[in-house]
């Protein structure tokens, strides 16, 4: 099995991680009420989405391509693992945003400390950058675990509150999230 392919079974902790929170959060939610929110399946999907079938998708394809067994040919296999990589594998940032909006949600409900939000985000904010981006040119990796530092930082310096620091992260999900489609366009249309 090519070397990359464990880097990306490594990677599988973010969405994992991801989707257990998604489900977290949806029993946070239901907590306390006699009927069960709408919201609360709809992250219970995304818990299940997360969890499960990105995994699945990063499996089917690195097995897939290894056992060179596919039944729909190989450009159909080689789109399919190209988006996994790039929308999931690159998507580690927004999805460490997430997890961090989620945790801030239930932080602020659960009256917890902050260091439960940010111990999580420091260290996959570290753990995706130096996975990803170990090999990259001009110290991207270097780059990316200060922004994540800085992020921090802010937040900190300016006792930014959990519920602000919610907002904020849905913010940067969102942005990120497109900034990273639109390079994905762009880099499907150039290659």
């Amino acid at each position: 099995m090519e070397a990359y392919r464990y880097q990306q079974i490594a990677y599988l902790i973010v969405p994992i991680m991801l989707g257990m929170e998604f489900f977290m959060t949806a029993r946070f939610e239901k907590s306390g009420r006699e009927e069960t929110p709408f919201g609360s399946y709809v992250l219970d999907f995304f818990g299940f989405l997360f969890a499960g079938f990105l995994p699945a998708v990063f499996i089917f394809t690195i097995w897939a391509l290894e056992a060179k067994k596919f039944i729909f040919g190989w450009d159909t296999l080689a789109r399919l693992d190209r988006y996994a990589v790039m929308f999931f594998f690159f998507g580690a940032w927004w999805q460490i945003y997430m997890l961090t909006a989620l945790r801030a949600r239930r932080c602020r409900g659960l009256k917890l400390s902050g260091w439960y939000v940010w111990l999580p985000y420091i260290g996959l904010g570290i753990f995706v950058s130096l996975l990803i981006l170990w090999v990259s040119p001009w110290n991207l990796k270097w780059v990316s675990v200060f922004w994540f530092l800085l992020i921090f930082a802010l937040l900190k310096i300016f006792k930014v509150s959990m519920r602000i620091t919610e907002k904020i992260f849905w913010v940067l999900t969102v942005l990120t999230f497109l900034m990273e489609n639109l390079m994905f366009i762009w880099l499907e249309s150039v290659i």
